[in-house]
């Protein structure tokens, strides 16, 4: 087999100034996308309110003046509706939103259950809607009035066992040209950002460590237009443009960040 060498590096830092003094609202903060939102928007001097179920970051203890958690479930809406109500006590608005918490199990279309169909759409999908309907009043009178969606490429990969999980992240992108219509005579703008094989700590520990590794990487070199080992970093720069200013003319949109396998 031909030897690869891959870029395995972290993405550069994106510098955007109009970020700084922005209050920002990230799911998923635990760890991969969201942890390395959070982490970069905190960078540009933005002050983050983070949700999520699992334990915080250690990276992200360090920000404490800028940074606060909150434990939620977002699989329920009647949790993120108590993370709200705890939330204006501490803000009265917030400038950006983004939606990255998600699972991605695998179901035989003979073996789900339908409380398995309803806990991944009520986490994957449904949740970003109540997060995004929950932090319309405070979006309303922040400044920076902006929201980014996180979806996934799976949608368009026909991958067996990802069925349901693919109808969620096609979902996603549904309800951002909605809200994008719906939104938009207040100046609020919401832009989708699709990720391709991310290599979060996950799924390094599920897909590229062990037996596995040669052959995922032989199928990844295979699909990519060049051999990248996407870094959750290079997925957030791309949510803080989004969110940035510098993207002011942009809504309803949607950005794949994949290296060049779908070529969308």
């Amino acid at each position: 087999m031909e030897s690869i060498d891959w870029i395995d590096s972290e993405a550069p830092p994106l510098c955007l100034p109009d970020l700084r003094g922005k209050t920002a609202l990230v799911t998923g903060v635990t760890q991969g996308i969201g942890r390395a939102t959070a982490l970069r928007l905190l960078d540009n001097g933005a002050r983050v309110f983070g949700l999520a179920r699992g334990e915080l970051a250690p990276e992200l203890t360090e920000y404490a003046d800028h940074y606060k958690d909150y434990p939620c479930d977002l699989q329920h809406a009647t949790a993120i509706d108590q993370v709200f109500g705890a939330l204006t006590a501490e803000t009265d608005q917030l400038d950006y939103v983004v939606n990255v918490a998600g699972r991605d199990p695998k179901f035989s279309n003979d073996s789900i259950t339908a409380e398995q169909w309803d806990s991944l759409v009520d986490l994957n999908l449904r949740g970003y809607f109540w997060v995004i309907k929950r932090a319309l009043p405070l979006l309303r009178r922040g400044s920076g009035k902006s929201i980014v969606n996180v979806s996934s490429i799976n949608y368009r990969l026909s991958v067996p066992g990802r069925t349901p999980y693919s109808a969620t992240k096609a979902g996603i992108l549904g309800l951002t040209t909605g809200f994008a219509r719906e939104l938009g005579a207040e100046g609020i703008r919401i832009n989708t950002v699709t990720p391709g094989w991310v290599f979060t700590e996950r799924q390094v520990d599920e897909y590229f460590s062990g037996d596995g590794e040669v052959g995922n990487l032989a199928y990844l070199r295979d699909r990519q237009c060049f051999p990248l080992k996407i870094a959750a970093g290079d997925v957030a720069n791309h949510i803080l443009f989004y969110l940035s200013n510098v993207s002011r003319a942009t809504t309803g949109h949607n950005s794949v960040v994949d290296a060049g396998w779908i070529l969308e």
